[in-house]
Order: structure tokens, then sequence, then C-alpha cells
């Protein structure tokens, strides 16, 4: 449902968060390793933040990114909105260019549960609560370790 510019957003922006508490700023080369993305594409997602007045950004020895404001007023929906638009939010599951209540799909009822609340939990979850919940060690935002295979 989300593009992988969103997603990998996301995850950065809880790890800058995470940083920020700890008044550290955080470069582009430590996200992309910490987080397993890649570094190039995390350069240009990152100054489209800053752009767009998600996240700031300090250059020199001791620069980086950090939050431009509380990390409990940034939420999810705004990120999902300046990035992938709310498009998703409201086209049909099937395809059809003029689906709603009046003239819907035959998975437009269902379809629209889903949609509404995703944008709810959107709207209502912060990077601030995303972080919260990483702090617990019950969630994540960096990968798991590939298993090793002996022999």
């Amino acid at each position: 449902m989300l593009s992988k510019t969103t997603e990998y957003a996301l995850r950065s922006i809880v790890y800058i968060a995470m940083a920020d508490d700890e008044g550290k700023r955080v470069g582009i080369k430590e996200i992309a390793n910490e987080l397993e993305l890649p570094a190039h594409f995390m350069g240009k997602i990152l100054q489209d933040m800053v752009r767009k007045g998600v996240i700031a950004s300090i250059k020199g020895p001791h620069g980086g990114f950090f939050l431009h404001r509380p990390a409990n007023e940034i939420s999810i929906l705004e990120v999902v909105r300046l990035i992938d638009g709310l498009e998703a939010f409201k086209k049909c599951g099937m395809g059809m260019k003029q689906c709603s209540d009046k003239h819907p799909c035959p998975l437009h009822d269902e379809i629209k549960v889903y949609r509404d609340h995703l944008l709810q939990v959107f709207r209502d979850k912060t990077i601030q609560s995303l972080v919260d919940d990483v702090k617990t060690g019950k969630y994540f935002i960096k990968n798991q370790p590939e298993p090793v295979l002996n022999g």
C-alpha cells in the first residue's frame, strides 16, 4: 500500500527521532547502514523531507539530521501525504475510475472499511508513538539478522 520511498522515510524519521531524543544528529551513511537501506536513495528521501519541513539538517563535523519539530506533532499521515499523496485512500480496489458509495465495485464496501481504518491509524499515530513502540523492545525498525547456515 505504501511506496518504498514512504516506508524508508518512516523508518528513517523514527531512527532520527530516537537519536534526537539522545541529543544526537545522524548522517545518511549511519541511517543507511543501521537500517540496511540504499544510501543514495536515502539521501534523496531525507533531503526531500528537509525541504518539506519534517526534518532538518546541519552540515559539518557535528552535523546531520534531526527533527525540525517535536515527534508527537508529526503524524504518519503527514509523511504519507507528503510522499505518496492520499490517492491510495480513494482509489478503487478493482481499478474503476468512478467507484463510489453510489456506484460501487464488488469490493468497494470491504475495501472502504480497511482504507478508512488505515487512514485513521495513520492520522492518530505519530512518529513519537512509533519511537515509543520501538523503545519497548517489542517492535523494530531494523531487519532481523539473517540466520547463519552451517555448511
